[in-house]
């Protein structure tokens, strides 16, 4: 039996696609700008302040990056640095970000699909259409994680450049069109408490799957050079782009209209037909689920891993860091798959019961929320930990200080007053903290503290 993932098998450009895959610039425009706009008329300035935090937790990675490498990701870099109770830690909150996310999208995709349909076609169509699509596009996603790494970076590559070309296109569209463009999008003017809830939310949520390449670490070429610089010229490239999209909603919606962006499900598709046209809009919905792919692709790579490494080290049975033929972890893709079905269909039935667009709505927040506040706990310990190991003051102790800082002062605005369904959330994140703290002390015994031995052969 393999168990080994094959190395060498993806370069720096491979790893800058693949990682975008779950970056998606279109996705930031008809899902995550739909959370994001809490901030009203600020949301531009959400995602700027996205992309400065996401640069400074991004340095974590980069720095982290050049010291280790392996499929174990995050939760190897703060067991390298924090030692077997973080890491496991670490590695279960990996779990939970992951799969939040995978439950959002599809909620998010559920959710519009018969408002837009009805909306650009005036057919009422069921909404159970929209899961037998999105399990039709998922297969061939889940298909190319079974089938390995090459096979998944290179489909990621040709939809990602067609992707980046109509997002940049119909964004210049809307604000050559639009009167209202005004540089004060990029001021508080709607307050800090909404500027941060739009961050908490969603700005910083629309840069996180950039680590998703650091779990590659045992495939890419030349890991400790590539994994980090994939990672800068990631977030700049989604930087740019999600501030032209941010800013060309913002604008095209109308700065003094921001207050009745959050009361409609399908802000971007009404802003694209009515500054483009109709058919603009049919292309950008196929589009929208078209992109499915990617989403699905990307989370699944980087979650197979962390569960393969999981097994390996102790923290999960030793049967899912199986491989198949394809060097693809297929025990670690079936327990993903079974937990994602299991989780999407009981919070179905516990949201709404009947496939309402406010069930889909509040699911959708609810796990763009435990999604965000998770990576942003990651974030923290990992930051602690190349503090802890510094070896230079500005890039492992001055820059780990200031995004911890900035990612507390979020936090704070974000859960103070919070209704539902973001306080349901909260509560679910610290039962499960607690839960994963004291596992992780449980199974002390079983857990292997390797991760200083950075001559390891997935290190090399």
């Amino acid at each position: 039996m393999e168990t080994q993932l094959k190395s060498n098998s993806i370069s720096l450009h491979g790893l800058i696609f693949q990682g975008m895959g779950q970056l998606s610039p279109l996705f930031t425009f008809d899902g995550i700008i739909s959370v994001a706009a809490f901030a009203a008329g600020a949301s531009p300035l959400t995602f700027l302040i996205g992309l400065i935090a996401s640069l400074l937790t991004g340095n974590t990675l980069y720095q982290f990056s050049k010291r280790t490498a392996s499929a174990r990701g995050y939760y190897g870099y703060s067991g390298y640095a924090l030692g077997k109770h973080a890491a496991f830690i670490t590695s279960y909150l990996y779990l939970i970000y992951q799969l939040a996310n995978l439950i959002f999208i599809l909620s998010f995709f559920i959710m519009i699909f018969n408002p837009a349909i009805l909306y650009l076609t005036g057919f009422n169509i069921p909404f159970y259409y929209g899961i037998i699509l999105i399990i039709i596009i998922s297969i061939p996603s889940f298909y190319a994680v079974y089938r390995g790494i090459i096979l998944s970076f290179k489909s990621q590559i040709t939809i990602n450049v067609i992707e980046i070309i109509f997002v940049v296109a119909i964004s210049i569209a809307i604000i050559s069109t639009s009167k209202d463009n005004t540089l004060a999008v990029f001021t508080p003017i709607s307050g800090y408490k909404d500027l941060f809830l739009g961050f908490i939310t969603g700005s910083f949520l629309a840069y996180t799957g950039y680590g998703s390449v650091v779990s590659l670490g045992e495939e890419a070429r030349a890991p400790r050079k590539n994994i980090g610089l994939s990672i800068v010229v990631m977030l700049l490239i989604i930087g740019v782009l999600d501030l032209l999209i941010s800013y060309s909603l913002v604008i095209g919606f109308g700065v003094s209209n921001m207050g009745n962006f959050t009361d409609t499900v399908i802000p971007a598709f009404m802003v694209i037909k009515s500054h483009i046209g109709g058919y603009v809009s049919m292309i950008f919905l196929a589009f929208n689920f078209f992109i499915i792919y990617t989403l699905f692709n990307t989370i699944g790579t980087a979650i197979t891993r962390n569960i393969y490494s999981m097994a390996r080290d102790g923290y999960l049975p030793s049967s899912f860091s199986k491989l198949n033929r394809y060097g693809s972890p297929q025990n670690a893709l079936f327990l993903l798959l079974g937990i994602f079905i299991s989780i999407a269909a009981v919070s179905t039935i516990i949201f709404y019961g009947s496939f309402s667009t406010g069930g889909f709505l509040n699911q959708f927040i609810f796990y763009a929320t435990i999604s965000t506040i998770s990576t942003l706990i990651i974030h923290m310990i990992v930051n602690t930990g190349l503090s802890r190991i510094h070896e230079n003051f500005i890039f492992d102790i001055a820059i780990p200080t200031i995004s911890t800082v900035i990612i507390l002062v979020a936090l704070y605005y974000a859960v103070s007053g919070l209704a539902f369904p973001f306080i349901y959330a909260l509560v679910i994140m610290a039962v499960y903290v607690i839960i994963i703290t004291i596992m992780s002390f449980a199974m002390k015994s079983k857990i292997k503290d390797t991760y200083r031995k950075v001559e390891m052969k997935e290190d090399i």
